[in-house]
């Protein structure tokens, strides 16, 4: 109660201005996503998985999730679709309803996740004072330290550590795993999803998701160019 209800003053991160809880969760947060120096990481044991985690713990959860034999899920009552992990269902729940708990603190906009609304707070920051992440390799930037970490695994490492289980393919990330099962070794080989204001048709239930965003007016606009997006990501990678 005291920690997230209370109206103390909490601290923020210097670097990406990320509001933490309390000062040990502020330093946690600092070592983990924004110390410069190297440090081992320790890989996972399973035969096949070459990820690597900073720390025990993150491996333990790992293992629990990924490589257990009957592992625990998390089903959503209203869609029946399962997840890995409560937090990802919790985050999962509010695209079923109208419910937006999460209100940016200078526009007032509301989002359903508070991982889109911090996003979107750093879209009211003028470029000369936001903290960006530069990549030492490309010029690409990120808002966050965990993205450029990404970037570096999947483009400049070509790490792929999804494997499929039916053919010898592996991809850097699991929706482009799943984009392939689902795509390639359907057991019906018509598209199964349709759009109902077009003729667009897909295997994958996200390529329609997002498709049908294109059916609706552009909702998000840069504050300097004027230019629109549809995705609420696009808008933020066109800064």
């Amino acid at each position: 109660m005291r920690k997230q209800h209370s109206n103390r003053k909490r601290p923020s991160c210097d670097t990406c201005h990320r509001v933490m809880s309390s000062y040990y969760a502020l330093r946690q947060h600092i070592d983990a996503f924004h110390n410069t120096k190297e440090r081992p990481r320790l890989p996972c044991t399973f035969l096949g998985c070459e990820k690597t985690y900073q720390n025990r713990s993150s491996i333990l959860h790992h293992a629990r999730t990924e490589h257990s034999e009957n592992p625990v899920r998390f089903p959503c009552t209203l869609c029946k679709k399962e997840f890995k992990t409560r937090t990802e269902l919790e985050i999962h729940i509010p695209t079923h309803t109208t419910e937006k708990p999460y209100n940016c603190a200078t526009c007032g906009r509301r989002f359903a996740n508070r991982g889109y609304m911090k996003l979107h707070e750093t879209t009211h920051l003028e470029k000369s004072a936001r903290k960006v992440s530069k990549c030492h390799i490309c010029t690409q930037i990120f808002f966050f330290t965990s993205g450029l970490q990404n970037h570096i695994r999947v483009v400049h490492e070509n790490q792929k550590n999804y494997p499929c289980q039916v053919c010898d393919k592996r991809f850097s990330k699991p929706s482009e795993l799943k984009f392939h099962v689902e795509a390639r070794h359907a057991t019906n080989k018509e598209p199964v999803h349709s759009c109902d204001k077009c003729e667009f048709r897909s295997h994958w239930k996200g390529n329609l998701s997002k498709h049908r965003l294109r059916h609706n007016p552009a909702r998000h606009e840069c504050y300097f160019c004027g230019k629109k997006f549809f995705v609420f990501h696009e808008f933020v990678h066109h800064f």
